[in-house]
């Protein structure tokens, strides 16, 4: 911000003084930035017209003849709220009113100018938190290791697509990589972004609920009747308020709006992020997830600025960083774990949380008696997946995985795990079966290719945590589709 000065002559002392001018604009701008991090919002159209009539000292009937709201609203409604807001964003202990506003705003611009330039003296870098982003609050990103390469492919990615979406298993780092991002971008002066919004969509909302949410966070209005009533006129009337600021929106766990919906609401939230990608060039969407709804492959078939990226563990520097910061610094013992977890910051803090717990944080007793734990958020992943998302050929392939090639340390090829369902089921399976049982399961993060770089061939294995959940069967999921199918055979 450019600060304007006029020199005025002391009455008293006859010395000449900087005085700043400050221009409304400067002052929104400040003014706005500090209601966002109080209350999580920007100023909404009416309230910045009340504070530009305050600014120029006119009354209530004045500003409301040039503004579509009417004085009682703005004085009666508007007005008390606004005021008990700016008190607790400027006022300093006092009150802050029509009548003094500007006294204040011009405060509150000089304050922030001295802030700026204490911060360039020292060259500390502001950081970037929840109260800088409309919405949710962001997950905490203290402890961020590595995801270098990933965050300068997405700072690449978030200003030519649309819509990205980061899929990965429970713990890989999803929701702490797109906060990282935004942080990233918040610092850097040039970025292509003018506001972020944050949204946590894990309780699944009904699109009509969640695009309302959206616009309240752009455009606060009076009252839910100003909404239009039907969804599609809602989503018609966000694609207009995004195409008006260039925003980065978003929706975290965005797969439980699909897998918590019924199918009538699944095909309106495929309707609603088609429409996001397809009519507006402005906003783009990051998505992060457990998996890729199928209600996005048409889009990204069609050739839609759509891309997935499917997040791997930590590479092993970063993860030995983690390690070290939680007391870990054994370089074998932290490679032993890094192999075992997959690089899962999730699940290599957890495992060092039990190992203080359990074992008074000898790390020497526990790799004495070491075991594979799994964490309660991959167990609920697996439980689902196992009693209601994979198929019988799906389950037979993860078993095999698990019990007669992990078991070696090995991996399998396609060949080899054709011919082991064949050789274990009473009818044959089909090269066609399979190829689409590896797709899915590939898909929902759940085994891993692994291909030879001088034959070109693709293996496929499975990580150790799945592998120990699948042979201790905790719930009797895994294996309870062989009894299911020796009751259909016999009957």
């Amino acid at each position: 911000m450019v600060m304007n000065y006029t020199s005025e002559q002391h009455p008293e002392e006859g010395i000449l003084q900087q005085i700043p001018r400050v221009t409304f604009d400067e002052a929104l701008a400040v003014v706005n930035t500090l209601v966002s991090e109080k209350i999580g919002r920007h100023l909404s159209e009416a309230e910045i017209i009340v504070l530009k009539g305050a600014w120029d000292d006119w009354n209530y009937e004045e500003i409301a003849q040039n503004s579509p709201y009417t004085p009682n609203y703005l004085q009666r409604r508007l007005g008390p709220q606004l005021w008990d807001v700016l008190t607790a964003t400027i006022g300093n202990g006092e009150r802050v009113y029509k009548k003094n506003l500007r006294n204040y705003l011009e405060q509150a611009v000089i304050t922030n100018h001295q802030n700026r330039t204490l911060i360039q003296e020292v060259n500390i870098s502001p950081s970037v938190n929840s109260k800088h982003i409309l919405g949710s609050k962001l997950p905490d990103i203290r402890r961020f290791y590595g995801r270098n390469q990933e965050l300068a492919l997405l700072k690449d990615l978030v200003t030519k697509q649309r819509c990205i979406a980061l899929i990965g298993v429970p713990g890989i780092g999803k929701s702490a990589l797109a906060a990282k991002l935004i942080e990233l971008l918040y610092l850097e002066s040039q970025h292509n972004f003018d506001r972020f919004i944050w949204k946590s969509v894990s309780h699944a909302p009904l699109v009509h609920d969640l695009v309302a949410d959206i616009i309240e966070l752009i455009q606060p209005v009076e009252s839910l009747s100003d909404f239009p009533e039907s969804t599609q006129s809602r989503i018609t009337l966000l694609i207009k308020y995004l195409q008006a600021h260039r925003y980065l929106i978003v929706l975290d766990e965005f797969d439980e709006l699909f897998q918590k919906s019924s199918i009538e609401q699944c095909l309106e939230y495929r309707t609603f992020f088609r429409r996001l990608v397809e009519e507006q060039n402005s906003t783009s969407l990051l998505l992060t997830g457990r998996v890729l709804p199928s209600e996005f492959d048409s889009l990204i078939r069609a050739k839609r600025p759509i891309q997935y990226l499917k997040i791997k563990g930590l590479d092993t520097d970063a993860a030995i960083q983690l390690l070290a910061s939680q007391g870990l610094t054994d370089t074998q013992k932290c490679l032993d774990l890094i192999t075992t977890y997959s690089g899962n910051p999730l699940q290599l803090e957890t495992v060092l949380e039990r190992i203080n717990y359990f074992f008074a944080g000898s790390t020497d007793t526990f790799f004495e008696n070491q075991t594979t734990f799994v964490n309660s958020e991959i167990e609920a992943m697996l439980e689902q997946m196992f009693s209601q998302v994979l198929n019988a050929i799906q389950k037979e392939i993860m078993i095999y995985l698990a019990e007669d090639v992990a078991s070696n340390h090995k991996s399998a090829s396609f060949t080899q795990i054709l011919n082991a369902l064949n050789n274990k089921r009473k009818t044959s399976v089909s090269t066609s079966e399979i190829v689409n049982a590896l797709e899915k399961l590939e898909k929902l993060s759940l085994i891993e290719s692994i291909r030879d770089v001088s034959t070109g061939k693709v293996n496929f294995t499975i990580q150790p945590v799945i592998k120990k959940y699948i042979r201790t069967d905790p719930q009797g999921l895994v294996h309870k589709f062989h009894t299911s199918q020796q009751i259909a055979i016999a009957s």
